[in-house]
């Protein structure tokens, strides 16, 4: 008993151990398995991390790559480049960099078209990238939904084993063991993953940069093609010769349209510098040297005005290659050959409108009279309005006037003083700040003086001033100034009028219009035509009304820019037919967007969106005339298809291979057979289904017709299949007729009747057994019940009995009829 209680103790004991250190095992292998739970999580968050930084830098490199195209978009969109002219690009070597050795305007659309057939190459392996990244995108997606799901079914598969290990204590641990080499072997399968799409991530944005330094390459040598094309085009516009803007015939104001075709071939923005002041007072002179001409506007040596309306001479600008400088001399004011000084009003008017840099010129000094003299800036708010509303608020339009008047430059020539003020020295500006200085005290005489000085400092806050020394003081020279040369002038004047074109050239603004709009050659040209229509027709020019008409004629070109655009990338993008709507219409809304866009780019003053919406309903109707030739191309290329595969089918019918028995189930199986090859073939587009019912419904009454001629010909057929029963029996007979005739009957002409049946005619035919067989006859002859065939052989012919008795149960047996009479030949 003892030694069984010891051998118990020790079993128990070892048992024990055996459970401890199985526990310890479980409990190391289920912290084993946690711990790889916990990487295998930690490895997801990685990954998703890095998805998420590369998905972030990815997109800021397709930000990039996109402002870049905008860039290049931009560029060809000032270069004038069209879809036409792409097309006619150059195809040997590097376009580009022969560009860049061209000189400037020299083989200008070959380069322009070399390098936007570089720039499309570009786009479309820029385009390429991103569809393959949009494809590891979606991949990564894949993937992290692989792996959500593995971690659901761990946990599935874990609470599995757990009530599985808790039946079947003993396997537990093998089930931890399966549970860790599973979580093992996905810790694996990721990390290979997520090493696999890193490499692929930085091997696709080192990609991209590459891309990107390419396109930034070409940029540049488009920028400088575009540099070169400026200056082709601005020399191309160069006029020899100023030429007449706006006439002033018998005090009535007109435009040229000559000019305005000049103003109109300028895309460019405009510098506009517009010169005004008493008549002989040496503005045109000033103006030439703008221009960079000893010649050009007319300089008169007379008291007489020589300058009428207003001139315009459209140059190159000096130091901005994308800008037009447009000068504008004036006829002199003051003029005692007019009639009406009205006129002179709406000619200082109009070249304040016009210009965006305001010159007056005087002469010899700033002073109350020349200020008097100035009086047309007084009266602005009079001859100008900025709202089309009838109320006149005088300084609501002050302030406006702020907002669109030109900068201010006050020229005083033939200046002979000393630029100091209370014996110190001043400069220009300060000598023309203390002239505009208002007069102290409220008396009506103090406010008259300081209503042009007002008015001045009010409208034009951005003011400057020249003074010039006399060009010469040698009269004979004075009369003939545009023939003096620069050596027989006075070297202070010189200094002066060069220091006066050089802030011209360097300080002078763009012409813009309310909101910063930039005008244009063509933009002016349609401002001075509503400017002078308004002065015509008794009207105050209104800033408002001409910015309307401005913007509903650029809204309008605008809009057909951006619908010509649609219909030029639709015609282009979309693969006629389509295969279904839904295609067309993913065409469609991407052109769609970026008609708008061009909209978008090329107007302005859309506040209602009028355009915008015309631009849309536009838009409709071009899109329903694409998916009436989407329709009919569908329908065109269908009846085509169609007509390939049916021609055997039409062969077939033709030839009536189908007008036979069973030919209404042969056209079927080839019907459907054409069915069937019809519906494989790829991109029949949307009337598909319309084309085969069509052409189905033309089949109707064939099938019908074959229907029934397969019935009749059926019919005839089991009836020639029933009668073919009878002959054989006939058969049967005739060879037992056969029999008689071999046996050489004595006495055919009379022959055997029996129970009231005949059989067949036959005759006897030549040429079979001994000379005489038996055929068919069409007489019919009685025959006697009883017959006598004495003399017959008896034995067997064909398998008959040869004697009578045996040819007459025969004859019985397959019960032949009608009458049949037997005949000799």
């Amino acid at each position: 008993m003892t030694e069984e209680r010891r051998e118990r103790e020790r079993t128990s004991t070892a048992e024990q151990d055996k459970r401890e250190t199985s526990g310890e095992e479980k409990v190391l292998l289920k912290q084993h398995v946690k711990k790889l739970q916990h990487k295998l999580v930690n490895q997801e968050n990685v990954f998703q991390g890095f998805r998420a930084k590369m998905t972030l830098e990815i997109r800021e490199k397709k930000k990039l790559l996109r402002n870049m195209e905008e860039r290049i978009e931009a560029i060809e969109s000032f270069l004038g480049i069209t879809k036409k002219r792409k097309t006619c690009c150059v195809k040997n070597g590097d376009p580009l960099r022969d560009a860049e050795k061209s000189p400037a305007g020299a083989g200008e659309p070959a380069n322009l078209e070399a390098a936007q057939r570089e720039k499309e190459l570009l786009l479309q392996k820029m385009m390429e990238l991103e569809r393959r990244l949009d494809d590891h995108e979606r991949i990564l997606e894949e993937l992290r939904s692989r792996m959500t799901d593995g971690g659901r079914e761990m946990e599935t598969t874990s609470a599995g084993d757990k009530g599985e290990a808790s039946a079947f204590p003993g396997r537990e641990k093998e089930l931890l063991e399966q549970h860790a080499k599973a979580l093992q072997q996905d810790l694996e399968d990721q990390e290979e993953a997520f090493q696999r799409f890193r490499a692929q991530m930085i091997e696709e944005i080192r990609e991209i940069e590459t891309a990107q330094r390419q396109m930034d390459e070409r940029i540049k040598i488009l920028e400088e093609i575009l540099l070169g094309y400026q200056v082709a085009m601005a020399s191309a516009l160069n006029m020899t010769d100023p030429i007449c803007l706006i006439e002033n015939n018998n005090e009535l104001l007109s435009v040229n349209q000559e000019a305005l075709e000049i103003l109109e071939k300028i895309s460019q923005p405009v510098v506009v510098v517009a010169i005004v002041g008493l008549y002989r007072t040496g503005k045109s002179y000033l103006m030439n040297r703008l221009a960079g001409r000893n010649h050009g506007f007319r300089v008169g040596s007379t008291v007489q005005s020589e300058t009428k309306g207003i001139w315009m001479w459209c140059v190159p600008h000096p130091s901005k290659p994308d800008r037009t400088l447009v000068l504008l001399d004036t006829e002199g004011l003051g003029d005692v050959e007019k009639g009406d000084p009205k006129n002179d009003s709406w000619i200082f008017a109009l070249a304040v409108l016009l210009s965006s840099v305001f010159v007056y010129n005087s002469t010899n000094t700033i002073n109350h009279q020349a200020l008097e003299q100035l009086h047309y800036v007084t009266e602005l708010t009079e001859l100008i309005r900025t709202k089309s509303s009838s109320e006149n608020d005088g300084v609501e339009d002050c302030t406006e006037f702020v907002s669109f008047f030109p900068d201010f430059i006050w020229i005083v020539r033939d200046f002979t003083l000393d630029l100091k003020l209370h014996g110190h020295p001043v400069t220009e500006d300060e000598y023309l700040e203390n002239a505009l200085k208002l007069i102290p005290g409220n008396n009506p005489k103090a406010q008259i003086s300081n209503l042009p000085r007002e008015c001045i400092r009010n409208f034009f806050p951005k003011r400057k001033c020249f003074v010039f020394d006399r060009p010469t003081d040698k009269k004979n020279l004075l009369a003939s100034i545009e023939n003096v040369s620069e050596d027989q002038l006075d070297p202070d004047f010189l200094e002066q009028a060069n220091n006066f074109c050089s802030y011209i050239f360097t300080n002078a603004k763009t012409k813009t219009l309310s909101d910063g709009i930039p005008v244009t050659g063509k933009r002016l040209g349609i401002l001075v035509v509503a400017y002078v229509d308004a002065i015509n027709t008794g009207d105050v020019p209104c800033l408002e009304n001409a910015v309307t008409t401005l913007a509903q004629l650029e809204n309008s070109a605008a809009m057909q820019k951006a619908a010509d655009h649609y219909s030029e990338q639709m015609a282009q993008r979309l693969d006629l037919p389509a295969d279904t709507y839904l295609e067309l219409l993913e065409v469609h809304a991407d052109c769609e967007c970026e008609a708008i866009a061009v909209f978008m780019e090329h107007s302005f003053k859309d506040d209602t969106q009028e355009f915008q919406k015309m631009l849309v309903e536009i838009i409709k109707n071009k899109k329903e005339g694409f998916v009436l030739q989407n329709e009919e191309a569908s329908a065109k290329y269908c009846q085509e298809k169609l007509d390939q595969l049916s021609e055997t089918l039409v062969e077939c019918i033709s030839a009536g291979m189908f007008s036979v028995p069973g030919g209404h189930e042969l056209y079927q199986r080839a019907k459907q057979r054409l069915e069937w090859d019809y519906c494989h073939v790829l991109r029949k587009g949307v009337q598909a289904d319309k084309v085969l019912q069509r052409f189905l419904q033309a089949q109707v009454a064939t099938e019908r017709s074959i229907l029934q001629t397969d019935k009749a010909l059926t019919d005839r057929q089991k009836a020639i299949a029933g009668t073919g029963s009878a002959h054989r029996g006939m058969g049967r007979s005739c060879r037992a007729l056969w029999l008689l005739g071999e046996q050489n009957l004595p006495d055919t002409s009379s022959f055997l009747s029996f129970c009231g049946t005949t059989l067949p005619c036959l005759t006897p035919a030549r040429g079979v057994g001994r000379g005489r067989g038996w055929t068919a006859a069409r007489q019919s002859l009685p025959i006697n019940s009883e017959m006598s065939l004495d003399g017959v052989d008896t034995g067997t012919i064909w398998g008959f009995p040869a004697s009578p008795s045996s040819l007459v149960s025969e004859l019985r047996r397959v019960e032949i009829s009608p009458h049949v009479i037997f005949v000799p030949l």
